[in-house]
């Protein structure tokens, strides 16, 4: 950064303007307003000795009351808005693809935070029940795109929590981000700060979250990563691969992070049917209301025979990056995200039987002629854009039936894990033949072991041999929706360096490689016969030419690294997981605001 930026100007008084000539403006012949035409006078009495003076009337509140005006006409100027505001609106999807029971939506945009809705569409709103699907509101006012009110919105606020991973943000903007989510939405804070000097920094982060949610203005749950409780009661729950051998305490890491907080929301919170994650170093807190009132809208927007499994993705605006000149760069793509969503895209066209419905382009597109939209701007080359989203959210159905990788590999290995159980390895089912609705809470499950082998399993004395293959997850059996939502308002966040961005992109790019690696042999009965298009997919050859050209392959073993899986949580007692880490509350770091009767 040049000096010329560091360093600012001095102070001017400015004691004058000398100009070298007379201004271009004092040239201009000056113009005469045209006088307005007075309407004619009404003759009014004289006031009364008790009436006040011209100088003590005091100025009427409505200016309509002012002079004359269209109100004295009978005209009302005045524009009629609903009661409740905060109704947001976004494009319609009107493109997706299709892979088995996956389906995956083009990216919708969010137009208006404050929307005006049509009237039509607020009455039909209001005559639903609430205990019906909430309605995929289509403006009548304008068929491309959908609004959604306040209250539909805040019926999905009322059942969400709201994960915030946090590690060393400061308070300060960890606060804020917790202050801009929602009321309504019971919030988790996990946090991985460091322990030391008496847990002192953690301890100002528990003071902040009582004194925001005080007085039962919200109910927020905080608890540490490295809470010994919480590790005892994943290993009492059937999940000791989450605990480092080495302390005895959870494993560092963001996927463990949001996977300790999904376990909180199923154990606690079993009342909650929607959970959302939004990091905490959002530099621009503001944004983070438009990311839950994304969320909320994507549910609502989900049909219903698959409105238990959704899952909604963000993608941000823009990344603005100051440069040297001091002007912001409006990036629309973060320098990891452009790398995962390029493969991912090329993962899609590779897949066989995948399908493209609605548009103007694509392959096997047998509905395209039902729902046809030539102003879309989706394409195979840019149709996910969300692969690295942090900001995401799902039914919490559907995030106790997925695997969860660890690291920064945990986002994009959503659709790796949702495109293996869900296409590859399940045979298409109609809605009506869709399973019935698992329990928010499942039955006790005996442990079957670590999804993903131990480092110690690798043949010692061989860098190059990978760990056995692991155990083929069970398939889905219900559709799945994914809906991409582009925000409005961009995302300021902390510079990551060059080396950070290549761990993340390494790692997301390690969870697709390893991640279908079974799928690239010639004959695989646990697959189902489904293969890639090519027996050794040169998807993968390229994406390892790629990796080790770029610094993203492991020094030892020459390969992209492979993240660590975990089961899904249906397969953890999350009532034994709850006996053995509830007493701890207000004890160790597990503390709660609003907490009452046990759970909340």
């Amino acid at each position: 950064m040049s000096a010329a930026v560091l360093t600012a100007h001095q102070p001017s008084g400015y004691p004058g303007l000398h100009w070298p000539g007379a201004p271009p403006v004092l040239s201009l012949k000056p113009v005469v307003p045209r006088p307005r035409p007075r309407p004619e006078a009404v003759p009014r009495p004289s006031p009364s000795p008790t009436e006040a003076t011209p100088t003590q009337v005091a100025m009427p509140t409505n200016p309509a009351a002012v002079g004359p005006s269209a109100a004295q006409a009978g005209v009302d100027t005045r524009r009629s808005h609903p009661q409740s505001s905060g109704n947001v609106r976004l494009t319609r999807p009107s493109t997706s693809c299709t892979l088995g029971l996956v389906h995956i939506t083009e990216e919708a945009q969010v137009l208006e935070l404050d929307a005006h809705m049509h009237q039509q569409q607020q009455q039909q709103e209001e005559q639903q029940e609430p205990q019906q699907k909430l309605p995929a509101s289509r403006d009548p006012g304008r068929a491309d795109t959908l609004c959604f009110s306040s209250d539909t919105l805040l019926k999905v606020w009322s059942q969400m929590v709201i994960v915030v991973p946090c590690k060393d943000e400061e308070l300060s903007v960890i606060r804020a981000v917790l202050s801009h989510i929602p009321s309504a939405c019971l919030v988790i804070l996990v946090s991985n700060c460091p322990r030391e000097n008496g847990d002192a920094r953690y301890k100002q982060q528990v003071a902040m979250v009582e004194d925001l949610g005080g007085d039962g203005r919200r109910q927020i749950l905080a608890i540490h990563q490295k809470d010994r409780a919480a590790a005892a009661a994943f290993r009492a729950a059937g999940m000791p691969e989450l605990i480092c051998p080495s302390d005895g305490a959870i494993r560092s890491g963001k996927g463990e992070g949001m996977l300790l907080g999904t376990a909180l929301a199923a154990a606690f919170c079993a009342e909650r049917r929607y959970i959302g994650f939004v990091d905490a170093d959002n530099l621009f807190a503001p944004s983070v209301h438009e990311y839950c009132k994304a969320f909320a809208a994507g549910f609502a927007m989900s049909p219903a025979p698959e409105h238990e499994d959704t899952m909604v993705r963000l993608r941000w605006s823009s990344k603005p990056k100051l440069l040297r000149n001091g002007q912001y760069d409006y990036v629309s793509e973060g320098r990891c995200s452009r790398i995962v969503n390029s493969w991912l895209n090329r993962l899609l066209v590779t897949v066989p039987n995948h399908q493209w419905n609605g548009g103007t382009w694509g392959s096997g597109n047998a509905a395209a002629t039902n729902n046809t939209n030539t102003n879309t701007t989706a394409s195979p080359d840019s149709f996910v854009t969300t692969g690295n989203a942090g900001e995401h959210a799902m039914t919490m159905n559907l995030a106790l039936k997925l695997r969860m990788a660890a690291g920064y590999a945990i986002e994009p290995f959503h659709f790796i894990d949702l495109l293996e159980r869900g296409h590859l390895l399940a045979a298409p089912v109609a809605p009506s033949e869709a399973a019935p609705k698992p329990m928010i809470k499942p039955p006790r499950r005996k442990s079957i072991g670590p999804i993903s082998p131990p480092p110690t399993h690798t043949t010692a004395g061989n860098n190059n041999t990978l760990p056995p293959v692991p155990n083929t997850p069970p398939p889905l059996t219900k559709p799945i929706r994914i809906f991409q939502v582009r925000t409005i308002t961009p995302h300021y966040h902390r510079p990551s360096g060059d080396d950070h961005i290549r761990r993340m992109w390494a790692a997301s790019l390690g969870s697709i490689f390893h991640g279908l690696r079974r799928y690239d042999s010639d004959a695989d009965d646990e697959c189902l016969g489904c293969r890639l298009d090519y027996p050794h997919s040169p998807l993968r050859e390229d994406m390892h030419a790629f990796a080790a050209r770029n610094g993203g392959t492991e020094d030892k073993t020459k390969e992209l690294p492979r993240p660590r899986v975990y089961r899904a949580l249906e397969e953890v007692d999350t009532e034994r997981f709850w006996e053995v880490l509830g007493p701890s509350l207000g004890v160790g770091s597990l503390r709660g605001v609003g907490f009452a009767g046990g759970r909340f």
